[in-house]
């Protein structure tokens, strides 16, 4: 980036926002907003206690700071919580981008939009992004409708659709399914993992490269993220064993019908990535290299 900038990532704590600090061009500020009161030490972004359901609190933030981007990726992602938990989902999603956007258009910001695989049903896989969307779960039409918001009432906009991330999380934070599987595996304690789900799975690190790629280039249109192999979550929970040294044998496949109680999941929402790699610029990694780099960065 030939300038110094300051960029705006709300939700800025999770994986996703700790991927792109670790991967933060030097001459870049990074200004963090989160919703609850906690800080996390050794941070590389200045953090900020912001509730983005509130209109007024957002336009005031952007009244005082100068951004010239932002990275939203806020709001409520737990698939089973949004499925029991809608009239919060939509607070949490919909008015809060609702909000972000419409501080955007004022100041003729770029917005990064932080979509996900399950706008998808599942059942033509590998998807691009030109292919319709058609989500199985509540989640994932909230997603929908917040892509649609962004593409309807901005002019500068990129969505990214990143996919089952995983790499060392904020200690504060919750996990990703590699650092539970690590930690119910150091514990001796057994797993059971599904073998009908399949993804391309993300190593946050990449992620944060691609999010800056985006930043750089501004391109319109939607981005998918993702590694270079197609695995299911059993097959998943072996690779993150076999690269920690730790008991496989402790895993146990299951088929989704083990957990009846969880939102439906979509099948197989693997992802063509030709686009991310094209013009961005970031070659996908398969998982036991993603993981291998997790485990060297220990």
């Amino acid at each position: 980036m030939s300038r110094a900038k300051t960029i705006l990532v709300t939700g800025g704590t999770g994986l996703l926002g700790k991927g792109m600090e670790e991967t933060a061009p030097g001459s870049v500020a990074l200004v963090s907003v989160h919703q609850r009161d906690y800080r996390i030490p050794g941070s590389a972004a200045e953090q900020l206690v912001l509730d983005l359901r509130d209109k007024r609190a957002v336009d005031a933030l952007f009244a005082e700071r100068k951004f010239d981007a932002v990275v939203h990726a806020a709001g409520i992602a737990s698939v089973d919580f949004v499925e029991t938990h809608y009239a919060e989902s939509l607070e949490s999603n919909i008015v809060s981008t609702l909000n972000v956007t419409a501080a955007c258009r004022r100041a003729d910001i770029h917005l990064v939009y932080v979509s996900t695989n399950a706008v998808f049903d599942g059942t033509k896989a590998p998807y691009r992004e030109t292919d319709a969307v058609n989500p199985v779960n509540k989640y994932g039409r909230l997603k929908v409708e917040c892509e649609r918001l962004v593409q309807e009432t901005l002019k500068h906009w990129t969505i990214v659709r990143p996919i089952l991330m995983y790499g060392w999380n904020h200690a504060e934070t919750r996990p990703n399914p590699a650092t539970w599987i690590r930690e119910k595996l150091s514990k001796g304690e057994g797993v059971s993992l599904v073998t009908d789900v399949h993804e391309n799975p993300l190593f946050n690190l990449q992620c944060g490269r691609a999010l800056w790629a985006v930043l750089d280039k501004r391109p319109e249109g939607i981005f998918h993220l993702a590694g270079g192999e197609r695995v299911d979550r059993y097959q998943f929970g072996v690779a993150v064993a076999e690269t920690f040294g730790l008991d496989a044998s402790l895993l146990k496949p299951v088929t989704s019908d083990a957990f009846p109680g969880i939102a439906r999941r979509p099948p197989d929402t693997t992802f063509v990535v030709e686009r991310m790699a094209r013009e961005l610029g970031v070659a996908p990694m398969t998982l036991r290299e993603g993981l291998a780099a997790m485990a060297a960065g220990a």
